[in-house]
C-alpha cells in the first residue's frame, strides 16, 4: 500500500523535494515540535485517523460561550415558516442569544495529505501571532493586529494518514505529474490512478494498490465526500465535533492546486454564503495581483459545482456548523506553474490577510454587516 519504489521507478531520485527550509512547517515532523513552543495557544487532540493517528486542533483567543440551546441547525431554522425571510437563517436556539465579542474562524489544512501550502502558511500565521513576524523573520504587523483580535482553530492535517504518507513537502520545481502520482497513487498492476476519474472508486481498495495516493486515508477514503456515507470515517466525525462545538462564523479549507485560489460557492449553500464567498474571493484576487502575484482564478463553467446538484465538504460545514465555508486552492508551484516556497507563503499569508479583514469590516455572517455589531456591543450595558 505504501510502496515508494513503484514511484521512484517511474521518476528517479526524489529527494531534493524531501528537504524543506525552517520555514516550510508541511508535516508532522516539523510541526510538532513547533506547536510545544507555542505560548500563547492551546492544543488538543480532537480524534483519531483510520490510522490510529492524533488529528490535532490548535485554538487562539478565548472561546465565547454563546448560550445555543440546540446542535441542529436545520431544525432551529424551520421552527418558524412565516413570514418568509431569506435573512432569517441565524436562530438563535443554534447561534446562541448571546453575540460573541470576536469573528471567529476556523482554519483547515491536509484534507488531501499532499497539498499542505496551507498549512505551511497557517503555522506562520501562529509565528505572527506570537512575535509580530513569520517563521522568517518577516514582520506582518496588519496581519497580527487581525489575528490577535480573532479566535482561530487551526486544523493543520484533517488527514493525518495521508500526510504521513506524503513523501515530497517541497513541491517547488517539483513535476506536476509526480505530485499527480503521489496523490493519487498507483494500483497493484502498475496503472497509475488518474483524477477526477479515480472519485468513480469509493474508497480506493487498500489491498488492490501498490501506493495508496495521499489524497486518501488509509481506509482509501477521499474525506472530502465521506460525510454523505452511512458509517463515515473518524476525521470527518473529528470535524464535525470539533466545528460544531466552535459554530464559527467561517471556516477557511485550504487545498493546492495551480493555485486557482478561492473556490466558487457550492451549489447547496444560501444564496447570502454563496455571495459572501465570491466577495471574499475578489478581494483576495485583486490584492495578490497588486503584489506582483500572478495566481489564477476558479474557471466557474469547467467545475463540477458550476449549477451541479453535488456535495462536497465545503458546504457540509456549513450545514454543521452554520459557518461560511471558504475553500482556497493554493498553488503548489509545479514546475509547470512554478512558485518558490517564499511566494507561496506570501501568498498564502496575505489570502488569510484578506480573509481576517473581511472578518472583521463585513463580517463572515451574509445580511449583516460586523462593523455595525461591534459598535452595538460596544454600547450594550454590561
Amino acid at each position: 500500500m505504501n510502496n515508494l519504489s513503484v514511484i521512484t521507478k517511474e521518476f528517479g531520485d526524489i529527494s531534493q523535494w524531501m528537504k524543506c527550509p525552517p520555514f516550510w512547517i508541511a508535516k508532522p515532523d516539523m510541526g510538532l515540535p513547533l506547536i510545544e513552543k507555542l505560548k500563547q495557544a492551546t492544543a488538543r487532540t480532537i480524534g483519531r485517523s483510520a490510522g490510529g493517528r492524533d488529528i490535532i486542533a490548535i485554538e487562539y483567543g478565548e472561546r465565547e460561550e454563546i448560550n445555543a440551546t440546540t446542535d441542529n441547525l436545520h431544525s432551529a431554522i424551520a421552527a418558524k415558516i412565516a413570514p418568509p425571510d431569506p435573512t432569517e437563517i441565524y436562530p438563535e436556539t443554534f447561534y446562541g442569544s448571546k453575540r460573541r465579542t470576536k469573528p471567529v474562524v476556523a482554519i483547515q489544512g491536509g484534507i488531501h495529505g499532499s497539498e499542505l501550502t496551507g498549512t505551511v502558511a497557517t503555522f506562520n500565521l501562529c509565528q505572527i501571532i506570537e512575535t509580530g513576524n513569520d517563521l522568517r523573520g518577516k514582520p506582518w504587523p496588519r496581519l497580527a493586529e487581525l489575528a490577535r483580535n480573532t479566535r482561530i482553530v487551526f486544523i493543520p492535517w484533517l488527514n493525518m494518514d495521508g500526510v504521513e504518507r506524503w513523501p515530497v513537502p517541497n513541491t517547488s520545481g517539483a513535476p506536476a505529474e509526480l505530485h499527480n502520482r503521489l496523490t493519487h497513487g498507483v494500483l497493484a498492476d502498475g496503472t497509475p490512478f488518474k483524477y477526477p476519474e479515480n472519485k468513480r472508486c469509493f474508497p480506493i481498495p487498500p489491498d488492490k494498490v501498490a501506493y495508496m495516493g495521499c489524497y486518501f486515508n488509509d481506509a482509501g477514503v477521499n474525506l472530502q465526500y465521506d460525510f454523505t456515507s452511512l458509517h463515515r470515517q473518524p476525521e470527518t466525525q473529528a470535524w464535525m465535533e470539533c466545528y460544531l462545538r466552535e459554530r464559527p462564523d467561517g471556516i477557511v479549507i485550504w487545498h493546492c492546486n495551480a493555485g486557482s485560489m478561492i473556490d466558487t460557492p457550492d451549489y447547496y449553500l444560501p444564496v447570502g454564503h454563496q455571495h459572501t464567498i465570491s466577495r471574499i474571493g475578489g478581494a483576495a484576487r485583486s490584492r495578490l495581483l497588486r503584489e506582483g502575484y500572478e495566481i489564477g482564478r476558479m474557471s466557474w463553467g469547467a467545475l463540477p459545482s458550476f449549477g451541479k446538484p453535488f456535495l462536497t465538504q465545503m458546504a457540509a460545514t456549513y450545514l454543521v456548523c452554520g459557518g461560511t465555508p471558504v475553500m482556497c486552492e493554493l498553488p503548489m508551484g509545479a514546475k509547470e506553474w512554478f512558485f518558490t516556497l517564499d511566494q507561496m507563503l506570501d501568498i498564502g499569508l496575505i489570502t488569510l490577510e484578506e480573509i481576517l479583514f473581511f472578518a472583521h469590516r463585513d463580517g463572515l455572517r451574509p445580511y449583516e454587516l460586523w462593523d455595525k455589531v461591534k459598535k452595538k456591543l460596544a454600547s450594550r450595558p454590561e
